[in-house]
């Protein structure tokens, strides 16, 4: 992916987490749209972004039924799942780029991506952290520690293929 692409796509998705974050419930038939459309464009991403997406709305559930997190109802939000969407549609069209990196690189970059992510939507309040700052931080980034790690393991691997 050339430096124009790659920026292209993180400004894109930057964009789509801010509708996300800040429009929440109002905006979840944007991120829909989008979404729909992306795959549309590029339906080979469907799949990875389906399967991206449960395993890290499957972590949120954890983390909110564990209390890490709170959305203020007792389900997770609609715009959040949307948002796992389009992370597993980005994490699809970064593919080739990803595998380029050692898959530690990878998994301490999206540790730290992954927890920042989430402390500004907790700045932004869009989501509450029960437990403090720290700790929460701590947990978010080894969790996406973690998960970054194994994405890039299974990718490099070509696990499954569609990933």
């Amino acid at each position: 992916m050339s430096g124009k692409k790659l920026l292209l796509a993180g400004l894109l998705f930057n964009t789509y987490w801010l509708i996300a974050v800040l429009g929440q419930q109002a905006y979840v038939w944007v991120l829909v749209l989008l979404v729909v459309a992306c795959w549309l464009k590029f339906p080979g991403g469907i799949k990875s972004a389906v399967v991206i997406a449960a395993v890290g709305v499957f972590m949120d559930y954890f983390l909110s039924v564990y209390n890490i997190f709170s959305f203020g109802s007792s389900t997770l939000p609609s715009w959040l799942i949307m948002l796992w969407l389009g992370f597993g549609t980005f994490v699809w069209f970064m593919r080739t780029t990803i595998t380029r990196y050692p898959a530690i690189i990878i998994g301490l970059l999206g540790g730290l991506g992954g927890s920042m992510s989430y402390f500004a939507g907790y700045r932004l309040q869009a989501v509450n952290w029960p437990q403090g700052v720290e700790t929460t931080f701590l947990i978010l980034f080894v969790l996406w520690l973690l998960f970054s790690l194994t994405l890039a393991v299974m990718m490099k691997r070509g696990i499954p293929n569609y990933l």
